[in-house]
């Protein structure tokens, strides 16, 4: 190969740098090894750690030159507005620091790669300047309709706290958008782009009491960034779908646990990741995965 050769190979790995950003809670060492598979010049991992949890031995077992701790993280709880919070503090960030990245994707700390990084990336590159994630209209579903006009209380704790939910949506009317937009719904775990981060924040930052609304909406990570950026200019950049396999063949809130079992599922899937993996559960998945699918590594 000529010398001209190769840093031509250079830049063209380091054209697309991408903020892989982690939810985490539980298992370092599963998370570990993802951020390990992860690992390609032009991927950094930043890890929020759920402010419940100790955070000594994620900073132990996660240490590594492409990985970078979120400050000021934020307590998570599932199907609240803290999610969203966490979501922002990250985009926060990642927006302050040294390195550009032309996009930013969330993923959870049981998501695990079902293609070479690499593959990732080239996407992206091919893909420059679109906008990934699952986005369905409010009535796609009576269930969407419910989660966002009525009254919920998910982050409250407090002795009949049901029986007060139900009172209230009964007596009161429905709650009204604060602005005239057309709100969106989909998966949390989107993929965006360095100029749709910066027109979140600055979106946030110029309607502050935006956020407002949401804090009694329920599972509100499913609709917030959706509804931003669908009643931008974003909207015709918009890819309607997400790089995760998911089962919901439970019919549960989560998806389904992967084992073993679901092993042709995952072969015959065109996606970059899965979810959700638990070692204590099955190891042997992603053992599999890691021979047979990402580079026999």
């Amino acid at each position: 190969m000529s010398e001209n050769c190769g840093w031509r190979v250079l830049i063209e790995i380091n054209d697309m740098k991408v903020a892989c950003v982690l939810l985490v809670h539980k298992n370092p060492g599963q998370i570990a090894r993802l951020i390990g598979k992860l690992s390609h010049p032009g991927i950094d991992c930043w890890i929020h750690i759920d402010k419940k949890f100790d955070n000594s031995d994620f900073r132990e077992q996660l240490s590594a030159p492409n990985v970078f701790f979120v400050r000021d993280n934020m307590q998570v709880d599932w199907g609240c507005y803290n999610t969203v919070e966490a979501m922002v503090v990250c985009l926060r960030n990642i927006a302050k620091a040294k390195e550009e990245y032309g996009y930013v994707s969330f993923l959870s700390g049981q998501d695990y790669l079902l293609k070479p990084p690499n593959e990732f990336i080239n996407y992206l590159r091919e893909n420059n300047g679109k906008e990934f994630m699952s986005i369905q209209r409010l009535d796609a579903s009576p269930d969407y309709v419910v989660r966002i006009k009525k009254y919920h209380f998910n982050a409250y704790s407090f002795p009949g706290k049901k029986l007060l939910q139900r009172v209230i949506n009964k007596i009161l009317p429905d709650r009204k958008f604060p602005k005239s937009f057309e709100v969106r719904k989909g998966s949390q775990w989107l993929t965006i782009s360095k100029d749709a981060t910066e027109y979140v924040l600055a979106f946030l930052d110029e309607n502050p009491g935006f956020g407002s609304y949401f804090k009694l909406v329920d599972t509100p990570d499913e609709f917030f960034f959706q509804t931003i950026l669908y009643n931008s200019n974003f909207r015709h950049k918009i890819r309607d779908g997400v790089f995760h396999y998911t089962d919901w063949s439970e019919h549960t809130k989560h998806p389904k646990l992967l084992t073993m079992k679901d092993r042709d599922a995952l072969w015959n899937s065109y996606y970059f990741f899965a979810r959700k993996f638990d070692v204590n559960i099955d190891k042997g998945i992603l053992d599999v995965i890691d021979s047979e699918k990402l580079n026999h590594t």
